[in-house]
C-alpha cells in the first residue's frame, strides 16, 4: 500500500484587505462591484437607454431613501 502524497502547501494571506462595497466620502458615495439580482429592478432598468441608466440609478436611490425617511417619520417606533 503506497502512502498518499501530501498536498502542496497553500499560501494563505494572514490578512486580506477588504474594501467595502459601499464607501461614504464627505460629499459622495462610491458603490463598488454592485450586483442586483431583483427581477423587477432589472426589468425596470432594461427599459432605460444605456446612456441614462446611471442617472436613473441615482434618481431611484434618491426616491427610495426619501420614501424610507418619510416612512420612519410616520412610524417612529419602527426600525
Amino acid at each position: 500500500m503506497d502512502p498518499k502524497p501530501l498536498a502542496a502547501p497553500v499560501d494563505v494571506p494572514t490578512t486580506t484587505p477588504v474594501q467595502p462595497h459601499v464607501e461614504l466620502q464627505s460629499s459622495k458615495m462610491l458603490i463598488h462591484e454592485l450586483a442586483v439580482e431583483r427581477p423587477d429592478v432589472l426589468n425596470y432598468f432594461r427599459t432605460i437607454d444605456l446612456d441614462k441608466q446611471e442617472i436613473a440609478l441615482v434618481h431611484a436611490l434618491e426616491v427610495g431613501v426619501l420614501e424610507i425617511v418619510a416612512r420612519r417619520r410616520r412610524t417612529p417606533n419602527a426600525s
